[in-house]
């Protein structure tokens, strides 16, 4: 099985990709050999608010094994203990954050009071970096990736969360994995030469997982990168599968 944890809903405003309903989403991924994925909604990105789309997200997984709801969360917002709880009501394992887009940054001291509720309801955190290469995006669309730095100061501020990492280059999970271990990190963004074999030379397998950005990435192509590695039948199947159903509780 393959348990997809970076996978997406919703139109992009920038793109003509597919826009899909959760059943056709689910089909599109198990004809590429994904039987599980953690699906978040991009409508959630470029809204004042985004739960209008994390309750399209509940309602379009609600009865699907295969797709594991992960909303996003804006923690600028007042709202965002109602936020949390929506995802605790829906049965979500996680929710994610993408500072770069709801304009704030990960130093923030708003973060204390979110990170403690995020462990008081049990969620785990997904902390995206970027969604879309830069070299692409839209003229005018100014939005560049979180800094490592930040990410650097958040996980050394947050030692006591493990954290999914989604969006990152290699170079920032090299510097990154120097000085930390309160983290994991699927590889959609890590392009590289042989990447998984490059990436395990730094981070240990059971750390790494894989992530398509369907459909802003080839489904076909990030699974195919971990398909083709040259690595042990077992070590594909914990960075494919095994690592995921732990850290989803899936």
């Amino acid at each position: 099985m393959i348990f997809d944890t970076n996978v997406h809903l919703g139109p992009w405003p920038f793109s003509p990709i597919a826009v899909r309903t959760g059943p056709e989403l689910a089909a599109h991924l198990a004809a590429h050999g994904i039987q599980r994925a953690a699906v978040s909604h991009l409508g959630a990105v470029f809204l004042p608010d985004p739960t209008p789309a994390n309750r399209h997200l509940f309602a379009a997984t609600q009865r699907s094994r295969a797709l594991v709801p992960v909303p996003i969360i804006n923690p600028r917002l007042a709202n965002w203990r109602e936020q949390l709880a929506e995802a605790v009501a829906a049965g979500a394992p996680a929710v994610k954050l993408l500072p770069n887009y709801h304009n704030y940054q990960l130093r923030a001291k708003r973060l204390d009071a979110f990170m403690t509720a995020l462990a008081a309801a049990r969620l785990k955190l997904v902390l995206n970096l970027r969604l879309e290469d830069d070299r692409h995006k839209y003229f005018a669309l100014r939005i560049k990736a979180v800094p490592v730095a930040d990410v650097d100061a958040f996980l050394a501020r947050f030692p006591q969360h493990h954290v999914l990492l989604s969006g990152a280059s290699k170079p920032d999970l090299e510097k990154l994995a120097a000085k930390h271990a309160n983290f994991s990190a699927e590889l959609a963004f890590a392009e590289w030469i042989n990447t998984y074999e490059a990436v395990l030379k730094k981070i240990p397998a059971r750390r790494l997982l894989l992530g398509t950005c369907t459909p802003l990435l080839s489904t076909r192509g990030q699974v195919d990168k971990l398909r083709l590695a040259a690595l042990p039948v077992a070590t594909k199947k914990l960075i494919g599968e095994t690592n995921a159903r732990r850290f989803f509780a899936r």
